[in-house]
């Protein structure tokens, strides 16, 4: 930034300022996520057989619909979307609000930098980046050990080629995320082809991210209650479409 910005100076304070609140949101729903974890307080399986339970042999106890079990955290999680392995914790009913800000918030912190990280890239190289120099940013250790760019230049190439990576990654998991927000499925229902809970995207929405699912991007700070309160009960598809009716 100081590359074109005075630091501390206007220009660099309404660009630097944003980056850092979208950083703390990054982290602070991160540890949320980690704190609160898949299954909130409930982590003991009921030992009630409701509709719907299935019987997990690796955890000897009744499951909730839409739980299964995860073999890195041997545990049945519910609601289990996934295991992250940054988080080293599954995503699930009662944290996956925090995972989708975290995520969404890291995706436009990420965006500008890319764009900062390729317009310094073209300064730092000689005649900037061209079609005829491409590969050095394709290959800078080979550039690096040839000669062609020295150590400075291949750090920067190095940056930026570590920024667009995450971009790139990042873009994928919000993807997923939104995807499967948008048909009512958890990653492993949508391996599973299940379609049971496709109540409409304002009503997933609501159902997997909380009532408040429109201000949970701006902090994890904010209530959202999920309409499903213990995580073993939920609403599908044909009970959503009866009371639809009867109102």
């Amino acid at each position: 930034m100081p590359t074109w910005y005075p630091i501390m100076g206007e220009a660099w304070v309404i660009r630097v300022v944003p980056i850092c609140l979208l950083a703390f949101n990054v982290y602070s729903n991160w540890f949320f996520m980690m704190k609160i974890g898949p299954n909130g307080r409930n982590s003991i399986l009921p030992n009630v057989v409701k509709p719907g339970f299935k019987y997990c042999h690796s955890c000897q106890g009744n499951s909730p619909p839409r739980a299964y079990h995860c073999p890195v955290c041997d545990v049945c999680v519910f609601r289990r979307d996934h295991h992250c392995s940054f988080g080293g914790i599954c995503i699930g009913h009662f944290n996956q609000r925090y995972f989708v800000a975290a995520i969404a918030n890291l995706l436009v912190m990420v965006t500008p930098l890319v764009t900062y990280g390729w317009n310094l890239l073209e300064l730092k190289l000689e005649n900037g980046v061209s079609f005829g120099n491409l590969w050095q940013v394709m290959f800078p250790h080979l550039a690096w050990i040839s000669g062609f760019i020295t150590i400075y230049q291949f750090l920067h190439v190095l940056l930026f080629v570590l920024t667009f990576t995450v971009a790139l990654f990042v873009f994928y998991l919000v993807a997923a995320q939104a995807f499967c927000l948008y048909n009512g499925q958890t990653r492993i229902e949508y391996l599973m082809d299940v379609h049971a809970f496709q109540l409409g995207i304002a009503e997933n929405l609501r159902q997997s991210l909380g009532t408040r699912w429109p201000l949970i991007i701006f902090s994890c700070f904010i209530p959202s209650p999920l309409p499903s309160s213990d995580g073993q009960s939920f609403v599908t598809r044909e009970m959503f479409n009866i009371h639809t009716k009867d109102l």
